[in-house]
């Protein structure tokens, strides 16, 4: 018998391939590293509750202009500059694919030329062109699906901004990293092997269930080798009897001798639960570690305890502290992208995002407990306590026995 051997590969980090019979540059070796990372945005659970927290939380309640209310002519006449919806698209794929791309209409070409609105584009669209002598990247290249271009194909260059006099234009939301020019890594680059880890996890528990004996049970046949037809027929007979959560238990086989007799024989992996369960968390762990989540409990998941309200100091300490550490530093950058456009238009007045939090303490809430607590603490009088202790009853021991406790206690030290 023949086995092959398949090598689990590690993950390699994007290239971007220049080729010298193309103007643009490719991301990955099969230009094709975006779906990648779609890929893996949909189909790992932990990494795409983080993904969506995390842009969730830099967009919080929207953009707005220091000084003024939210709902000012100013501030709605800037959500209509960039609209919220396009803001939102163009957090989530900065957060998502390692940056995000703005378009930017003007008024008009030439060079007197006005910012009359910004919107989102799909940046895992475009490819850039080869930088000039100086560094520049001057155009980008759009196809909407880059995966099946063809030879034939005119791809539709758009300028980058600043670089041109055209009518619009693309900025391009990406932080510096040292030797990556066309494309940045995303930020949680150290993560993605695990979220390759818990696809496979979660791919293997999936068959498993389907497919009860995949990969746990070998059925040998010793009464010969059949034809090639003859072994197709029988394989595709035994997974259509015991292959499924409803398969067949019993195996009925034919044999000519005691000697020939068929034999199934398990693979089996010792404390497979507890080793799935390891790799599930610690593939949780690593993810979440990779997108600098401070604390599980800000994506909902509970590690112990017996109540979300035993948890409330936790999740409002690592609120705060993930505000300033990470989701400051994502703002900040998009609005001085956002400013740095506005600025061709004239004097850019102070941005800034309203902030969400999970938990809102507000002080209606304070003063209400701070009532409550001065009601409870409220002196009672001799007159008040006999007529509280006379009027005691079994259903009210049974009740609140704290409460009679402090009450009899009152009434025999002010006898």
């Amino acid at each position: 018998m023949n086995f092959n051997l398949v090598n689990l590969s590690g993950y390699d980090m994007p290239k971007a391939i220049e080729d010298r019979r193309k103007d643009w540059v490719a991301y990955g070796e099969d230009n094709d590293y975006y779906s990648f990372l779609i890929d893996s945005y949909l189909q790992s659970a932990t990494n795409n509750a983080a993904i969506k927290s995390i842009s969730d939380n830099i967009y919080g309640e929207g953009i707005c202009i220091d000084g003024k209310e939210k709902d000012s002519a100013e501030v709605k006449e800037l959500r209509q500059f960039i609209g919220s919806r396009c803001l939102k698209k163009i957090i989530h794929e900065r957060k998502m694919l390692g940056q995000a791309a703005m378009q930017v209409i003007y008024d008009k070409g030439g060079n007197n030329k006005k910012v009359v609105k910004v919107k989102h584009f799909p940046v895992h669209t475009l490819r850039p062109e080869k930088m000039d002598s100086e560094g520049v990247i001057n155009n980008y290249y759009y196809h909407p699906r880059w995966s099946e271009m063809k030879r034939t194909d005119v791809l539709k260059k758009i300028p980058a901004f600043g670089t041109s006099t055209e009518k619009i234009e693309l900025y391009i939301v990406k932080p510096y990293l040292s030797s990556y020019d066309y494309f940045c890594p995303v930020d949680y680059a150290g993560a993605l092997a695990y979220v390759e880890l818990e696809n496979e996890i979660s791919d293997y528990l999936l068959n498993e269930a389907k497919n009860s004996f995949s990969g746990t049970k070998v059925i040998n046949f010793n009464n010969g080798i059949p034809d090639n037809e003859a072994r197709e027929m029988i394989t595709m007979d035994v997974k259509k009897k015991l292959t499924g959560s409803r398969g067949q238990k019993v195996i009925v086989a034919f044999n000519e001798n005691a000697e020939s007799q068929t034999t199934v024989e398990d693979i089996s992996l010792n404390d497979a639960p507890a080793h799935y369960e390891y790799l599930a968390n610690e593939a949780m762990h690593k993810i979440l570690v990779g997108h600098r989540i401070t604390s599980p409990m800000l994506l909902g998941i509970k590690e112990s305890g017996n109540g979300l309200a035993s948890n409330a100091d936790e999740i409002k300490n690592a609120s705060q502290l993930f505000q300033s550490t990470v989701i400051n530093n994502y703002q900040d950058e998009l609005l001085d992208a956002i400013t740095e456009i506005m600025e061709l238009n004239g004097e850019v007045p102070e941005l800034y995002f309203i902030t969400s939090q999970p938990i809102e303490f507000t002080s209606e809430d304070q003063e209400t407990e701070y009532d409550d607590k001065e009601q409870k603490e409220a002196p009672i009088s001799k007159e008040e306590a006999k007529k509280e202790d006379t009027n005691l009853s079994a259903h009210d021991l049974s009740v609140d026995p704290k409460f009679i406790k402090d009450a009899l206690e009152l009434y025999n030290n002010n006898k």
